[in-house]
């Protein structure tokens, strides 16, 4: 969690203070309304305290572990069909691969964490 927290929180900020500078090196276009991608840039940033909150509370906030691999997973199949059926910058299949990791390693750390069954908050099994 506190890798995806500083993931978000590096694209955030440079959503929001250096667009130009991601445009250029992810070769993205940058929209012609910019204050909407600035917008964006806000969201991550609180997503990625979002995402710090099971990290200095562990057990504590497992609820936004498993919202962080739905948000994550959503993440990483709009960015990878984006680019593979909708013509978008080839950059979004490796900005969702980095949202599909991120996914698997919260699935994979709250399993172990939860012993192999990472809903039983959520799923009543029996």
């Amino acid at each position: 969690m506190a890798a995806g927290s500083l993931y978000d929180l590096t694209f955030g900020l440079m959503i929001l203070f250096a667009p130009h500078w991601g445009s250029w090196f992810l070769e993205i276009p940058l929209p012609s309304e910019q204050v909407y991608l600035r917008f964006t840039g806000v969201f991550l940033l609180a997503l990625a305290l979002f995402y710090m909150l099971p990290v200095v509370h562990p057990g504590r906030y497992l609820g936004n572990v498993v919202v962080a691999i739905v948000a994550r997973a959503a993440g990483a199949m709009f960015l990878i069909i984006s680019a593979l059926a909708f013509d978008q910058p080839g950059a979004f299949l490796l900005l969702g691969a980095g949202d599909l990791i991120f996914a698997m390693l919260h699935i994979y750390y709250l399993s172990r964490a939860e012993g192999g069954n990472p809903l039983r908050h959520y799923v009543d099994m029996e």
